[in-house]
């Protein structure tokens, strides 16, 4: 039986103004957020095709999870922290069945969702099967692959100072309300906000990258943003002469059995937005979850290799993290080939993007959560639900 957390109310038609969701005031409030992670038509989409097949079956457990009775702590169980945290959507996967399964706020089981910054990790397995196809080296500069980075700061990382966010650039200053984007003007380049009167700053993912000045010694800190990903976007695209959305499709999403195409949005020229453009329906992130749980193999293939998942559950350096703005979110993590790992004893890892989207990963135990979110709030969660459901779980 669902555990609602939210009835549906009926909507004005046609709506009122206010109601109306737009690159000016998707941010303003929960139930503009909400809109925003709902909805893909703010900005254009290329799609991710699930492939001309039958999904590959879930299988189900006989008895659903009882999250009321499952406890963060004394004065909070996991689904009033799904309350709290404005949860759209959430799965858990125990030993390949579902255990949980449940919508919130309208969102509906075939609706492409936000997974912001979760996005980053799938570029980080794009680059990973380049590497192992000999077609990328982890140890070149960015700016060997791209000439228009050279003496920029983004074209002074490696490939693998890249994927690990240990790049540190400058930006110029942008007034994004919020502080989204960290202050930089990643959000006007890539159209998902308006430009600001009187700014004179990158209108495109190109012209943003290139504008990167150098800051800190590459390799030597954890500095967390989204023009590193989007480089090795940029790195793999000229590499392959294929976007983003099509070297996900080809190499990963039409291999999983998905139930619908994913998404990946675009800046204004029409480049997609690696550091956190994709968006996709619960149950095909379960897939992908499933695929990584189980050693890159699903759906009969091998579709990324097993050492590739090796290496990531082998982390980076918790030092660099823990000296970081981040080492209150994510203490005892690390952050290596796009993903977090919490060097935990479950072994789990996971791929989070704002707004609180999160794919947990537990090889140990067999469990994949994800969590799909429009939670208003600047502070990331832990990941302590999901390992006291893991938990739950092992001692069932």
């Amino acid at each position: 039986m669902l555990q609602n957390l939210t009835t549906n109310k009926m909507q004005a038609f046609p709506p009122n103004s206010a109601d109306i969701v737009t690159k000016d005031n998707w941010f303003t409030s929960k139930k503009n957020l909400q809109g925003y992670c709902h909805s893909g038509e703010l900005s254009p989409c290329r799609i991710i095709w699930r492939g001309n097949h039958k999904p590959s079956s879930l299988s189900y457990a006989n008895d659903s999870l009882d999250l009321a009775n499952i406890f963060l702590n004394k004065d909070e169980n996991v689904l009033a922290y799904l309350k709290r945290t404005n949860t759209d959507a959430f799965l858990v996967l125990h030993k390949g069945k579902v255990m949980y399964e449940n919508y919130f706020n309208g969102y509906k089981s075939y609706q492409p969702h936000a997974l912001n910054s979760a996005t980053k990790s799938f570029v980080g397995l794009i680059v990973s099967l380049l590497v192992d196809e000999g077609i990328l080296d982890l140890n070149k500069k960015a700016s060997f692959y791209i000439s228009e980075l050279e003496g920029t700061g983004l074209g002074e990382g490696t490939v693998q100072q890249l994927l690990d966010m240990q790049v540190p650039v400058k930006y110029m200053e942008a007034n994004t309300p919020m502080g989204i984007g960290r202050g930089t003007p990643i959000f006007i380049a890539s159209g998902s906000m308006p430009k600001p009167d009187n700014y004179n700053g990158p209108e495109n993912l190109y012209e943003f990258m290139i504008s990167s000045k150098k800051d800190i010694s590459p390799g030597t800190i954890f500095k967390y943003e989204n023009g590193q990903t989007e480089t090795l976007g940029w790195i793999v695209k000229r590499l392959t002469g294929k976007n983003l959305a099509e070297l996900i499709q080809e190499l990963i999403w039409s291999k999983l059995g998905t139930e619908e195409n994913a998404l990946m949005h675009l800046d204004q020229i029409g480049t997609d937005i690696a550091s956190g453009g994709m968006r996709a329906t619960l149950r095909d992130l379960v897939r992908f979850g499933h695929m990584m749980c189980n050693d890159g193999y699903y759906n009969s293939q091998q579709i990324i290799p097993e050492h590739i998942i090796r290496e990531i559950q082998k982390g980076g350096n918790p030092k660099y993290l823990a000296e970081s703005t981040h080492n209150y979110y994510f203490s005892g993590s690390s952050y290596h080939n796009q993903w977090w790992v919490s060097h935990d004893r479950y072994g789990g890892y996971s791929a989070r993007g704002k707004f609180d989207q999160q794919i947990y990963i537990s090889s140990k135990t067999d469990t994949v959560i994800v969590k799909l979110s429009s939670y208003h709030s600047h502070i990331p969660e832990g990941i302590d639900a999901y390992q006291v459901i893991t938990e739950f779980l092992g001692k069932q």
